[in-house]
């Protein structure tokens, strides 16, 4: 039993070292500035920029001049793959970058799901208690509201999104 428990803590240790270092890294991204693209998207703006002609960078792909006007049209409306645009960006000797960044920190938001979820918990029983004859202070409810959150953060996964 004792080595089984060890294990779990190990087990609970190392997720949560993981878990950190995401968080980590999704802390470092929301401090990226992310420029709003061109109306024409970037691979149009950076070809004229370099004075390259479409005919000039079709070639240099080994793309007929009606393929990358319409990549450069798909680019700009947003209905061009990552892949493309990848490709496209090598082209032009220039490094695609791609990042989702998150609205919140990551932390706020573990923490609003979580209190959202322990809110809604207690919120069912404390009806359930009240048809009963047996609702509790406010109090009582915010404290069960905070145990929940932490137990539903330590769970995280089903508990947390579910």
């Amino acid at each position: 039993m004792l080595r089984k428990r060890a294990k779990l803590n190990r087990i609970d240790s190392t997720k949560h070292v993981v878990l950190q270092q995401l968080i980590n890294k999704v802390k470092s991204a929301r401090n990226a500035h992310t420029p709003k693209p061109p109306k024409d998207g970037w691979i149009r703006t950076i070809r004229q920029t370099l004075g390259m002609s479409g005919a000039q960078f079709a070639k240099r792909m080994g793309y007929t001049r009606n393929k990358v006007s319409i990549l450069e049209r798909k680019e700009a409306s947003g209905d061009i793959t990552i892949n493309q645009l990848k490709e496209l960006a090598n082209g032009l000797d220039a490094d695609f970058v791609y990042c989702v960044v998150p609205r919140k920190d990551p932390e706020q938001l573990i923490e609003d799901q979580a209190r959202k979820k322990a809110t809604e918990m207690t919120r069912k029983t404390h009806q359930n208690m009240y048809l009963e004859s047996q609702h509790i202070s406010n109090e009582a409810q915010e404290e069960q509201v905070r145990f929940l959150v932490d137990e539903i953060k330590r769970k995280g996964g089903k508990a947390l999104w579910g």
